[in-house]
């Protein structure tokens, strides 16, 4: 059994257990090496001698991923970068509307110079960040925060709270052409910015 598939049903066993009675619900050869695992990787937090608790998949997160440090962090490289994609409509919409990302997924999306992507390389090997060049081959499982980086020869780039972000007019374009989950965010932005898209994706309920 995956570690994974362990804790969601430790989730809905106990918030709180003893090593003792993990041991004689759970058969396992090495039972404590399991929960040595299971705390390193922030699934479970040791609250007392021989005792556990599990932590819930906000806990997780708010432990293993701290997005606000992962956004910051693009600063650091000082080369010219663009928010864009699902990531450009959560700057615009202010953190409104954040989707494309579920537990322990969650992708950063950036515009990069062509010319400048061995440096980008370099940085977020020497951060000891997982990285993917769109279009490559994935040589490996991506999960918890990662970067995602899109090379183009050049690109336009606005400024919004300190970090670059790409135009509004190409967020839109985005969030249209994926309308199946952007529609609510386009609705979004054209109350946040008077932008007359007659979007109305919110329901209307009728009654008989």
């Amino acid at each position: 059994m995956l570690y994974y598939d362990l804790w969601s049903i430790l989730q809905s066993w106990k918030k709180e257990f003893t090593a003792k009675e993990f041991k004689a619900t759970f058969p396992s050869s090495s039972p404590n090496k399991v929960l040595h695992d299971m705390v390193k990787k922030g699934f479970l937090e040791r609250i007392g001698w021989g005792k556990y608790r599990v932590n819930s998949p906000t806990e997780y997160i708010a432990k293993k991923i701290n997005i606000s440090n992962a956004y910051e962090l693009v600063k650091e490289a000082k080369m010219k970068y663009a928010f864009t994609g699902p990531d450009a409509v959560f700057f615009w919409t202010k953190g409104g509307y954040n989707v494309d990302r579920f537990f322990a997924f969650y992708p950063i999306h950036l515009k990069v110079k062509k010319r400048e992507l061995t440096k980008w390389r370099r940085f977020f090997k020497s951060k000891d960040k997982k990285y993917y060049i769109n279009g490559e081959p994935i040589k490996e499982t991506l999960f918890g925060c990662f970067y995602v980086l899109y090379p183009e020869n050049d690109f336009k780039t606005v400024e919004l709270e300190g970090f670059s972000v790409i135009p509004l007019e190409e967020t839109i374009d985005f969030c249209r052409k994926n309308i199946y989950s952007y529609e609510p965010g386009l609705e979004m932005l054209d109350e946040m910015y008077n932008l007359g898209l007659k979007i109305k994706y919110k329901e209307v309920k009728s009654f008989e």
